[in-house]
């Protein structure tokens, strides 16, 4: 519960973040006519609203369970063995 209300309180920061530094880059190409501003209006807000929409979506997902065999069958098919070594020599020349 704890780490979801992080999350939320994160992901509304950015986007938060993001629209106040979109409008502060925005007021400033109007007021300078630069247009360099505008790009930068667009890819800092933008990149920030992306991550607060990112942080928001992990709040809200549900938790896979934990899969014991599934870790198994991934060390099988990677071609290794779930015994675990006893140390013997049997292949040693």
């Amino acid at each position: 519960m704890i780490r979801k209300l992080i999350l939320l309180l994160l992901s509304l920061g950015f986007i938060a973040g993001g629209i106040a530094f979109a409008l502060t880059e925005m007021n400033l190409a109007s007021s300078t006519a630069d247009q360099n501003h505008i790009y930068a209006a667009l890819f800092g807000g933008g990149l920030l609203g992306f991550a607060g929409v990112v942080l928001f979506i992990l709040a809200f997902r549900k938790p896979k369970p934990a899969e014991p065999e599934g870790a198994a069958a991934g060390i099988l098919a990677m071609g290794m063995s779930t015994v675990p070594d006893d140390g013997g020599d049997e292949y040693s020349d």
